[in-house]
């Protein structure tokens, strides 16, 4: 088993180090980013404004405050902005999330959004599966697979080759000229206004949720639709990562700095702190359990044992919460190595969380894989936990040197 979890942390590392994209992107200023000559690798852009009209041979990650995207990518797509426009082409798989999306372009395989206003004008063209999750959602063009939708108001006049699944919404429409090859499946406090003019191949198979819950539905459409759906769930935890980590990057830069060091130079050690950590904490908290609520139940400790027990729930609440924390280290890290070999001036807060995105996208992606991304998780979190509390620990052996 040691020597099995051994290769599996090596073999991460290898994909780490030697899978690193080479970048071709071109920043105007600190905000603005300008994309406006084709690219042969994979692009990253991260600005205020974000703009691509060249052709993307391979993957774009883009965030900004807004985004737009004109010419065409051959690779994958992830994208995030407060107002996001898609008019390109995409060659594979397509995840976005923003305030306000519009959506022109085609998209070979799958299509995965989440955001507030959504539209998908007549000209798209879905070649595998359509996930959505908004408040409102507009689809106008053609899905070759499945479409799984939630939101507060959902209107559909396009073509879907596939099943439709709403697993929840406000007020559902189902246009005149729209098409639909399978089943529609729905859940609302409202029966759905479907044209008679519209073509469904399939059943229709409705939920109608009773009226004494149906303003609850309408207050919480906008929240509950992006928690219905896996996908949705995937967002929040990526969006909300990312924000944490934009905030710690800020706030406390140096402990990043001290973090990477220990990384670079002593990658055993927190290896093998993070084993001792992860495995240890549990059993420690469960010893102090059992002893507090001993202590609880006789006259004498009765005292010790409510502060026994209040101390292992802060404990426990600690020690989750550096789990968490651990993964914004060990993905700035990430970032790091990658862009180690560019002229980037690291030292700007704006390249920083560029690098940050970039690890934090390579941890979801390697955590997302199908059968062995737990166990890519659990050799990330030996490391991001083990780095993040050998810091812990050397800032502690600062404070009782200076004593």
């Amino acid at each position: 088993m040691k020597k099995f979890l051994i290769f599996m942390i090596a073999a991460m590392i290898s994909f780490f180090l030697f899978a690193a994209p080479i970048f071709a992107f071109t920043q105007e200023n600190d905000s603005e980013v300008s994309i406006t000559a084709d690219a042969d690798d994979d692009v990253y852009a991260f600005g205020t404004n974000v703009t691509l009209t060249a052709d993307v041979d391979g993957d774009l990650i883009a965030a900004g405050g807004r985004v737009n995207i004109d010419g065409d990518i051959s690779g994958d797509l992830i994208a995030a902005g407060g107002y996001l426009n898609l008019n390109g082409d995409v060659g594979d798989d397509a995840r976005v999330t923003g305030g306000m999306i519009n959506i022109d372009g085609e998209v070979n395989d799958d299509l995965i959004v989440v955001g507030g206003q959504i539209t998908l004008g007549s000209s798209v063209l879905v070649g595998g599966d359509l996930v959505v999750s908004g408040g409102t959602i507009e689809v106008n063009g053609e899905i070759d697979g499945d479409a799984v939708l939630s939101g507060g108001s959902i209107n559909i006049s396009g073509k879907i080759n596939g099943n439709l699944n709403i697993e929840s919404v406000g007020s559902l429409t189902i246009a005149n000229g729209s098409e639909i090859t399978g089943d529609v499946t729905y859940n609302s406090a409202s029966k759905a206004d479907i044209s008679d003019n519209a073509i469904i191949g399939g059943e229709i198979k409705a939920t109608i949720i009773e009226k004494t819950g149906a303003a609850e539905l309408t207050k919480r459409a906008p929240l509950a639709f992006i928690t219905a759906t896996y996908y949705g769930s995937k967002a929040i935890s990526f969006i909300s990562l990312f924000i944490l980590g934009i905030i710690l990057i800020c706030a406390i830069p140096v402990v990043f700095n001290k973090f990477n060091e220990r990384m670079r130079t002593t990658p055993g050690r927190c290896v093998g702190a993070g084993a001792i950590m992860l495995f240890g904490t549990p059993i420690g908290l469960l010893v102090l359990a059992v002893i507090s609520v001993i202590l609880f139940i006789t006259v004498i400790g009765a005292g010790l044992g409510v502060i026994a027990l209040t101390s292992n729930f802060i404990l426990t609440i600690i020690y989750a919460l550096l789990i968490y924390i651990s993964t914004v280290f060990l993905s700035f890290f990430i970032g790091r190595m990658i862009l180690y070999k560019t002229s980037l001036n690291m030292d700007k807060y704006g390249w920083k969380v560029l690098a940050y995105l970039i690890g934090l996208v390579i941890i979801v992606a390697v955590y997302s894989i199908p059968f062995i991304g737990w166990v890519f998780k659990l050799a990330g979190t030996l490391f991001g936990f083990g780095g993040l509390m050998l810091v812990i620990k050397d800032w502690l052996t600062g404070l009782g040197k200076n004593k």
